[in-house]
């Protein structure tokens, strides 16, 4: 899991506005409906893909996904370009004037149509992308619980059979098939929750004591392996995380390999550190380190084509239950040893209906409904500011400056894009919030209002008259205007709080149907997991 934001977004974003200011400047010179067809049209396409791309950089989302749809941007961009460029070429016969690139203002539609298509194109094909992991996943757990049924139950029923034939004066062979018996039981539910975990493509909403798992986990294999030591770093009284109580199971495989495998003399090392919205549980031990193919069988699931015993069945069901937790496992071998990290979502304040991050930028990534919630507040907050700067003695109509002309209509569409732009920065960085804060209201207006006013400081102070220096109009750097510090405190409390209060009762909204939904499959889960797995 990264922890950082998706940085490839920004691709998206840049080609977005650079060609939007290419292409109204374009069609300043045309005549009004030329320019609202031939102008406007593009201006709004080009400003959604920016703002579409910003979004994509503090969204809870792949970053393969969004590293996709950046590719193709640019490739969509590109072959749209050298079309331009052949036409304009064809056209007039020879280099063109800055008079034929003017009077064929519609050639540049097209490098936003290619831009957009590019995206989508990308974003399709990390879809199916996507979907052909998952198929391939599927397959991956299907021929796994073959394995397991013809190994682990096939082998016990033999054992089984073979002792039944023998006198049992000492009680071993009752012993015997017990214990295989047993294990029949144990594969068995084993089997039934995978398969119902490979049913559903949500993590379970559930939450779970990790210590208190790993303490569990810790104590069943010193019983197990009195020789062996575990040392455990420090840990916090409580720490949940989105797992259920199978993670026991997980930890006591873990810590059983790295047993068997640890060099003599040599301590079996376990960490637990948070990250972010995650939590890492490292196992290390000093062994000869991990087969190459188990590596790639616990970080991306890839099982040998043959059935080899020495991919180990317990591997194979810690990367399945880690899998159905929403988890990822990381592995790092060196020559001292192998280290094991399971990364689990951490629980965080569900009342806003936001969850721990599967990614990790920050402590709460937004989802696409958060960010549906912020582009809705961004729109209504923007018009707030425009009527406040109406009737402060302002004009929205004069930010169209900024883009070529002065017009109220390209005023409006722009100024509600810096309002996206600027919310959607606002959702990352209001994830930094301690929990207790996350369903404040009067905390996300103060934030709102401190977010306002630093776009005023940085993007009106400054930003703004460089820009306007660049356009040839003298003004001074920096410029402050109280006019405007009043319109962004004003856009920023009202975004504050139309993002709290659309996070309490929109994004709560739709996670409490996700949890209705979630409780109403419970009495089909398998029922060891509906029970403590103490032993």
């Amino acid at each position: 899991m990264g922890h950082r934001a998706n940085y490839s977004g920004l691709v998206i974003a840049g080609i977005g506005f650079v060609l939007t200011r290419f292409t109204v400047a374009l069609a300043v010179y045309e005549d009004p409906i030329r320019f609202y067809f031939a102008g406007v049209v593009p201006l709004v396409l080009g400003l959604v893909l920016a703002a579409f791309g910003v979004a994509l950089v503090v969204a809870d989302v792949d970053p393969r996904l969004v590293r996709s749809a950046a590719r193709w941007c640019v490739i969509g961009t590109g072959a749209m370009l050298v079309l331009v460029v052949l036409t304009l070429l064809g056209s007039a016969g020879g280099i063109p004037t800055m008079e034929a690139v003017r009077s064929g203002t519609t050639l540049s539609t097209f490098l936003i149509g290619g831009s957009i298509g590019g995206t989508l194109t990308g974003l399709y094909a990390a879809r199916s992308r996507r979907q052909n992991d998952a198929l391939q996943q599927q397959a991956n757990r299907l021929e796994v619980l073959n394995r397991m049924l013809r190994h682990e139950v096939l082998n016990a029923v033999n054992v089984i059979q073979g002792y039944t034939t023998l006198d049992d004066d000492s009680g071993r062979v009752s012993e015997t098939i017990k214990k295989r018996s047993a294990a029949i039981a144990q594969t068995i539910e084993d089997v039934s929750y995978l398969t119902w975990s490979a049913t559903t493509s949500d993590a379970p909403d559930v939450t779970t004591d990790l210590v208190a798992e790993l303490r569990a986990s810790v104590r069943t294999v010193r019983e197990r392996h009195p020789d062996a030591t575990i040392s455990v770093d420090p840990l916090p009284d409580d720490l949940s995380v989105q797992a259920s109580e199978r993670l026991e199971q997980v930890i006591t495989q873990l810590l059983e390999n790295a047993v068997t495998h640890t060099a003599a003399d040599t301590d079996v090392e376990v960490a637990v550190t948070t990250v972010h919205g995650s939590v890492r549980l490292s196992v290390r031990d000093h062994g000869p380190g991990l087969p190459e193919p188990q590596q790639r069988l616990l970080e991306t699931g890839e099982i040998t084509e043959f059935d080899d015993p020495r991919d180990g069945y317990g591997l194979n069901i810690v990367r399945l239950i880690v899998e159905s937790f929403g988890g990822e496992i990381e592995t790092d071998v060196t020559d001292d040893g192998t280290t094991v990290t399971v990364v689990l979502p951490r629980t965080e304040h569900r009342t806003t209906g936001i969850e721990s991050s599967s990614t990790g930028l920050t402590g709460i990534r937004p989802s696409v409904p958060h960010l549906a919630v912020i582009l809705g507040a961004s729109v209504f907050a923007g018009v707030l500011y425009g009527l406040m700067s109406e009737q402060l003695g302002g004009s929205v109509a004069a930010i169209g400056v900024f883009y070529g002309i002065n017009d109220p209509v390209v005023g409006w569409i722009t100024h509600e894009f810096h309002s996206a732009v600027f919310a959607f920065v606002f959702a990352g960085l209001v994830s930094f919030a301690p929990a207790r804060y996350r369903d404040h209201v009067p905390a996300y207006v103060v934030l709102g209002a401190a977010w306002g006013l630093a776009v005023w400081l940085v993007a009106a102070g400054f930003v703004a008259p460089i820009w306007l220096r660049l356009l040839g109009t003298p003004v001074p750097v920096p410029t402050f205007s109280g006019l405007l510090l009043v319109n962004h405190l004003v856009w920023g409390g009202s975004l504050g709080l139309l993002t709290a209060l659309g996070y309490r009762y929109v994004t709560q909204q739709s996670h409490s149907t996700g949890d209705r939904s979630v409780d109403g499959s419970a009495e089909e889960r398998p029922a060891a997991d509906r029970r403590a797995r103490r032993e």
